[in-house]
């Protein structure tokens, strides 16, 4: 197999490398010269999104189906036994637009992460057995996700705002929809996703470029002794996937009642998409509101009204819309003192310019916790292998510093007052409420 381009690092002044395989694998990395370590992420261009209501959940139950036996490894558990047994870690997830596999090894042991990847993703049996014996664990799976309140509020969001869209089911599916899946439907989803095209492999740490090239050449090789079909190539091109949603109704509100002792919501609206110029503005303001104990969601709400425990702003973007929002947990008895508090804050921030003060402690803050992320392998190679594959290219880090830097006060109240507006708002509640009229005068006002 041959290199089609490399990127060097030298022509542009990029702290990484790049190539394309002649199979259409896109291969990146970034050697960390003092690292004691290497982190390899695959990502596939695919996740809940690209489902329809039949295929519900079918990408993460594949996800979990490739570490039951591959090829090389038949036997459940034979490859994290291969990762764990030189101290590592091997895992997966899926996503809403994409699929990740992920291992961080010491330094000596990188084949070993890559070919343990190239397993997963390239070999795997798809048994039928296996795919019965998996099906009650992701079930369960589910189940411990709806079982979370502060995670299954935001399920109750998505689904408000994004309504039959796939971008409002949850990302597992449904019981149902697991439980139907059948071993044919799961060989088609494989054959048709996971091909070289659709893929970015990403590594970072005390490795160099050439060297990962020449471990994922051989992923590809007919192996006559593959009890499965390995992936085809195909042509290089966009994945499709549903068109844009339409958002639920400004205003509404979605009530799921339990017989909890604390009470949680979502009160958020559309975002942005991730290659959205705002998106750098309303990183800012979410770290204004509430990322941090600094933050004004929780000086306020917390330390000084004692309303919530737990109280933060939250953001996802996707290819071409996103959400914003905040997420709290409180007592239910002080419901509408908890969404007054959360409205008067955004009233704030869309009303008044934010200090020039308040602007450089959030430019800071932001900036900040990128660079320490960025010391570590497995955040960088995630970094390389989510922006080679979501967005038209990898941003450096030095480039989103200067997007932040960017960002005025004017900026600031533009952007609040396009996005966060009170009466942009859907309010997602889930705990001891039988409905929501406790609230809509506040969201009505």
């Amino acid at each position: 197999m041959t290199v089609r381009s490399v990127a060097r690092r030298a022509a542009r002044d990029l702290p990484y490398v790049r190539s394309v395989l002649d199979n259409g694998l896109r291969v990146v990395t970034q050697e960390m010269p003092h690292a004691r370590s290497v982190s390899a992420a695959l990502f596939v261009g695919v996740g809940s999104r690209h489902e329809d209501d039949a295929s519900a959940g079918l990408s993460h139950l594949l996800e979990h189906l490739v570490f039951k036996g591959t090829a090389g490894f038949p036997d459940a558990g034979g490859l994290s036994e291969l990762v764990e047994g030189c101290g590592g870690s091997v895992n997966a997830s899926t996503d809403r637009e994409l699929t990740a596999y992920t291992a961080r090894v010491p330094a000596n042991a990188a084949a070993t992460a890559l070919n343990v990847i190239g397993e997963l993703a390239t070999r795997p049996l798809l048994r039928r057995s296996d795919l019965a014996a998996e099906k009650p664990v992701i079930v369960d799976e589910i189940r411990m996700y709806v079982d979370s309140p502060t995670d299954h509020v935001f399920t109750i969001f998505d689904e408000l705002l994004f309504g039959q869209h796939p971008l409002g089911r949850e990302i597992a599916g449904t019981p149902r929809s697991v439980r139907r899946a059948t071993r044919e439907a799961a060989m088609a989803h494989w054959r048709r996703w996971y091909r070289p095209s659709a893929m970015v492999l990403a590594a970072a740490g005390a490795i160099d470029h050439a060297s990962v090239v020449r471990m994922v050449e051989h992923w590809w090789q007919t192996d006559d002794s593959a009890p499965v079909q390995l992936a085809p190539r195909a042509e290089p091109g966009g994945l499709p996937f549903a068109e844009p949603p339409a958002f639920g109704e400004a205003g509404s509100i979605s009530v799921a009642h339990r017989r909890l002792a604390q009470g949680n919501l979502c009160l958020g609206m559309p975002g942005v998409s991730r290659t959205d110029p705002d998106r750098w503005t309303l990183d800012l303001l979410g770290a204004v509101l509430g990322d941090g104990m600094s933050s004004r969601l929780f000086l306020e709400l917390r330390e000084r009204r004692s309303l919530a425990y737990d109280v933060s702003t939250f953001a996802a973007s996707y290819s071409d819309c996103g959400t914003v929002g905040v997420h709290a947990g409180f007592d239910p008895e002080r419901l509408e003192e908890v969404v007054g508090a959360i409205l008067h804050q955004l009233d704030r921030v869309v009303q008044d310019p934010v200090s020039s003060a308040e602007l450089e402690r959030a430019r800071a803050y932001t900036r900040g916790r990128l660079e320490l992320r960025m010391e570590e392998t497995g955040a960088v190679a995630s970094w390389l292998g989510s922006g080679e594959i979501l967005l038209p290219r990898i941003l450096t880090v030095a480039e989103v510093v200067e997007h932040l830097e960017a960002v005025t006060a004017e900026d600031m109240l533009r952007v609040a007052r396009r996005y966060l507006a009170p009466g942009l708002i859907r309010l997602a509640l889930l705990g001891p409420f039988r409905r929501g009229r406790r609230v809509e005068r506040l969201l009505a006002a």
